[in-house]
């Protein structure tokens, strides 16, 4: 398998395929299908069904393991008769149960008849945007459904049945490195669609959670320890994406997580893979640092100044009345929320510019941030939304530090 990619480089190329297929298809030729194989939890799935909703497209999920029968998946054998329009002289091919509602007056009976496949109430209807039918967990599935796929996967389609124009086709599966229970594919399935090796990459992580409105504070604490909780150390890997979101909303109706700590601990027992509950051991340190407690990126923008540099202040440098004891981590923290906050901002009908720049530029001025942390934020904010943000570029000293 190539070299692994991340989400966001998952994102480019589903857009990439999805654009290309639709010119392929145009010109009479079969589309493309793009595979996504990585680890359990990582966001396969909400990858793809994000790109849908981002494009407006239709989709159609199909978990392939819980199939049973091969006609479940391509639909049932059915007896057809052929018809011809009288005025047109074109013929199609209708069902045995339909042949008595033809309109003799229009439409000419013939002998002959064939052998079909039903179109499976699965199928979408054509969509002008263009439809997405994910194989969810591909491999997992028995080697007769794998091999039925074949030729959707291909052609995009199956025997007497297409999908609609413009469908492209995404599997996704886990790997077949024994760590799990899926099927191999030969050389000839795997030469049928482009596959890709995804991996997990806490960045994107966190844009997804903060568009996802994942309670701010477990995205915190996801941020602030991403290599313990995510990344494999020791042949050993804590937690996935997927069992902390589930472990995020089992304790989302817990306000205070200090008072209420010792049940989010017995919670977390049940959410991961852990005899040690070091998940646990790691919560409890990021509230009892008070971690849980530092201001929100929303709350950056939209609360008073005064405030907000308070919050700041105390958050990025203490109880102290100095600025000595600055903590990298809490800023390098806060400043990539802010940045994946001003994104979904910038994405949610009514916004308002004025008061984002005027925030922006106190920030600028108060110097809570490091200068390369405060570059980070005006740069990638500007680039990212360059109309929205484009008063922020008549700041002399700002456009100063960015041309810089």
């Amino acid at each position: 398998m190539a070299e692994s990619i991340n989400p966001n480089q998952a994102k480019r190329l589903l857009n990439h395929f999805i654009d290309t297929n639709r010119m392929l298809q145009d010109a009479g030729q079969s589309p493309v299908a793009i595979g996504l194989t990585g680890q359990h939890g990582i966001g396969k799935t909400d990858i793809v069904e994000q790109v849908a909703k981002e494009r407006n497209m239709g989709f159609v999920k199909l978990s392939l393991h819980e199939l049973e029968e091969v006609g479940d998946l391509v639909g049932y054998p059915v007896k057809e008769y052929r018809i011809i329009n009288k005025e047109t002289n074109k013929g199609v091919w209708v069902a045995a149960d339909m042949l008595e509602s033809v309109n003799d007056a229009k439409w000419k009976k013939t002998p002959k008849s064939r052998m079909a496949y039903a179109k499976p109430a699965w199928v979408p209807e054509f969509n002008e945007n263009g439809t997405i039918l994910l194989l969810d967990d591909y491999a997992r599935s028995s080697q007769m459904l794998v091999q039925a796929t074949m030729g959707l996967i291909k052609e995009g389609k199956y025997v007497s049945w297409s999908l609609p124009k413009y469908t492209t086709v995404v599997l996704t599966a886990n790997p077949d490195n024994g760590e799990f229970n899926v099927c191999s594919l030969d050389s000839a399935q795997k030469t049928r669609f482009a596959d890709y090796n995804l991996e997990f990459e806490i960045d994107s992580w966190a844009k997804w959670a903060e568009a996802a409105n994942i309670d701010s504070r477990a995205i915190n604490f996801a941020l602030s320890y991403s290599q313990d909780l995510f990344y494999e150390k020791n042949g050993v890997t804590i937690a996935c994406p997927r069992s902390y979101v589930t472990f995020v909303k089992a304790i989302s109706s817990i306000k205070d997580w200090k008072k209420d700590l010792a049940l989010i601990l017995l919670i977390s027992k049940g959410c991961f893979d852990d005899k040690d509950n070091a998940v646990g051991t790691i919560f409890t340190t990021f509230v009892k640092n008070g971690y849980d407690k530092l201001i929100s990126p929303k709350d950056v923008f939209m609360q008073s100044w005064d405030t907000v540099q308070w919050k700041l202040k105390k958050a990025i440098y203490g109880e102290g009345d100095d600025f000595s004891d600055y903590n990298a981590a809490i800023a390098s923290m806060m400043s990539t929320r802010l940045v994946n906050w001003l994104n979904v901002y910038f994405n949610t009908k009514g916004y308002e510019s004025k008061p984002i720049v005027e925030r922006l530029t106190e920030l600028f001025n108060s110097h809570l941030f490091s200068e390369d942390l405060m570059f980070h934020i005006i740069k990638t904010s500007i680039s990212n939304h360059p109309q929205q943000l484009a008063k922020l570029m008549q700041n002399p000293e700002i456009t100063q530090k960015i041309v810089l």
